[in-house]
């Protein structure tokens, strides 16, 4: 038995559905769950079907509503990874090995390599660069993964034994507290704790195939072409899994912010692959579920607001949050620093 799983809120469900079929199509030996990151919501339970669906709180995650108030949503949303790793773990002992996959994910081949690198290595990694980037003048390049952390943690697999269970608790236990952004502390949400993974637990295997987590960060070294109507990476190696992340669903971009080395027109193919992930999305109800409001955020916003109106600097805070376009709140925070520092 192999295990994969995605987490996400209601508002990525049909991301979720995607990445699961996708996985499914050309891997049937996985079993593939959901962890939602959220409440079950009566009105979405068509988007649940033919999913097997695991709320957190169904998830035996102790103290989940302390995380659930500490964390925003892509906090918290980071934080569960350990939390579901180790619920599977103890679920289901006889798995080969569990597979975490970010919803925002395509999967385009079947998975051998996974199985293979597991009769080397416990702990599965995927970096987010293979070669070193040159430093010219654009982004991302070295220094942003050593900002963010070695490894993407969109995708990572574990064997279960008592070296992952180690691992899995170790991870656990951090995230529980420090899984947000924090540059001064070297902090980056799960990712930056990966770091010391290789140095702290034996047999962790970091992953140099080409094909897996191609994203916009690796572009410079993967060249994407069809060969005999196959999409190959670098001519050599077939696609296995594309990280769509921080695509513009809405607006149809597939290059966004986060970069600057590419635009759209760079890459004919992977915008192809693009326009039909935008369809499969509609199809499996992004209009319906994408603005979806958190269960979970709500409880965050609420006690962020709570604290804040006990003192005259949170007022402040909120009546610029409430009342301002982010362009001039960045702006009045600015001018007001010294005053909220005081």
């Amino acid at each position: 038995m192999k295990i994969a799983f995605t987490i996400c809120t209601n508002s990525f469900l049909s991301l979720a559905r995607v990445v699961g079929k996708s996985l499914k199509a050309h891997n049937p030996d996985y079993a593939f769950f959901i962890g939602l990151c959220d409440k079950r919501e009566v009105d979405l339970s068509n988007w649940y079907d033919g999913f097997n669906v695991i709320p957190c709180d169904e998830a035996g995650i102790e103290d989940l509503m302390g995380m659930a108030i500490h964390y925003g949503v892509s906090d918290i949303k980071n934080a569960l990874k350990p939390f579901y790793l180790e619920y599977f773990a103890r679920k289901y002992p006889q798995a080969e090995h569990i597979l975490f996959i970010d919803p925002d994910m395509v999967i385009y081949e079947k998975l051998d390599e996974i199985t293979q690198l597991h009769q080397q290595g416990d702990i599965l990694l995927f970096p987010h660069l293979l070669q070193p980037q040159p430093f010219d003048g654009k982004t991302p390049n070295e220094i942003s993964y050593l900002a963010t952390g070695t490894y993407n943690l969109g995708l990572i697999s574990v064997t279960v034994n008592e070296n992952t269970l180690r691992f899995i608790t170790w991870w656990r236990d951090r995230l529980r507290h420090y899984s947000y952004v924090d540059w001064k502390a070297g902090l980056f949400y799960d990712q930056k704790w990966i770091i010391l993974a290789p140095v702290f637990f034996d047999k962790v295997v970091v992953v140099k195939h080409p094909g897996y987590n191609v994203g916009y960060w690796n572009l410079m070294e993967r060249s994407i072409t069809r060969i005999n109507n196959k999409v190959m990476v670098n001519n050599s190696y077939g696609l296995a899994i594309y990280h769509y992340s921080n695509v513009n669903i809405s607006g149809n971009k597939l290059f966004t912010d986060q970069q600057d080395r590419y635009q759209d027109s760079d890459f004919s193919i992977l915008v192809e692959l693009f326009q039909e992930y935008r369809k499969d999305l509609v199809a499996e109800g992004y209009e319906t579920t994408r603005k979806k409001v958190c269960y979970y955020a709500n409880m965050h916003e609420n006690h962020y607001r709570q604290l804040a109106r006990s003192t005259t600097k949170g007022k402040i805070k909120l009546w610029i949050k409430d009342n301002f376009p982010k362009s001039i709140k960045n702006q009045l925070r600015k001018a007001l620093s010294g005053f909220m520092s005081k």
